[in-house]
């Protein structure tokens, strides 16, 4: 799994853009940046559920769906079918890894100014 970058903040702009998700995003990056500011503790699991449920709500169209699985695909190292095979429970992994590895906080406010 490698770490995110430029081409997939446009990459996630344009699933964001399309699924019409952007306030939903915006709420997920104040709320982490809310709890730095606080001082709490970031739960990586439950920043990467809320993620995950997010999403899973946008990729209901069948286009933002194939879009998806071309970007997970792509940081994930494997091709767009294979991605959309992959298990529920290795997919939430995943995005718990992903959520860990890199400042999503930076990231998806990058995608959203981008939409």
């Amino acid at each position: 799994m490698r770490k995110l970058g430029l081409k997939d903040a446009f990459a996630l702009s344009r699933i964001i853009k399309s699924a019409d998700i952007k306030s939903e995003l915006t709420e997920f990056v104040n709320d982490v940046n809310s709890n730095k500011r606080n001082g709490k503790a970031l739960d990586v699991e439950e920043i990467g559920m809320k993620f995950l449920l997010t999403l899973l709500e946008a990729v209901s169209d069948t286009k933002i769906e194939q879009e998806f699985y071309k970007l997970y695909g792509d940081i994930k190292g494997i091709s767009e079918s294979e991605a959309s095979e992959i298990d529920f429970g290795t997919f939430a992994k995943d995005i718990r890894q992903i959520v860990k590895d890199n400042d999503l906080t930076s990231f998806f406010r990058s995608a959203s100014i981008l939409t």
